[in-house]
């Protein structure tokens, strides 16, 4: 008794290439990608040294209690604003506006003629 008559030799050989063709384009495209990265980099002259030559300036200074009052102050406001709004609760039932489209009556009234 067979179930099921499938060539299994051939449906195996179909999932492979089917899964090898997936991957083989994945990695042609991480390949691709690549390559056009170098290309864009070339023309525009931008590399990763250029990156890391940029340095960052700090002073020795800190910001005066003062200031530091104000920054905490305008970080307050900023976060904590919050809109007013009533402690009450309404719900309002909205009156549904008849439209035949949502009527059952049509459908429920068509006699089957035979």
């Amino acid at each position: 008794m067979t179930i099921l008559a499938i060539d299994w030799g051939y449906a195996l050989l179909v999932t492979g290439m089917g899964i090898g063709t997936v991957f083989l384009l994945l990695i042609v495209l991480i390949w691709v990608i690549g390559l056009q990265t170098k290309i864009i980099n070339g023309i525009t002259g931008h590399s990763k040294g250029a990156s890391e030559e940029a340095t960052v300036r700090t002073t020795e200074t800190h910001p005066t209690p003062h200031e530091q009052a104000a920054i905490a102050m305008a970080m307050h406001l900023y976060f904590d604003a919050h809109d007013e709004e009533p402690h009450v609760i309404t719900i309002q039932e909205v009156e549904k506006r008849y439209s035949p489209w949502s009527s059952k009556i049509y459908s429920m009234r068509n006699t089957i003629i035979k």
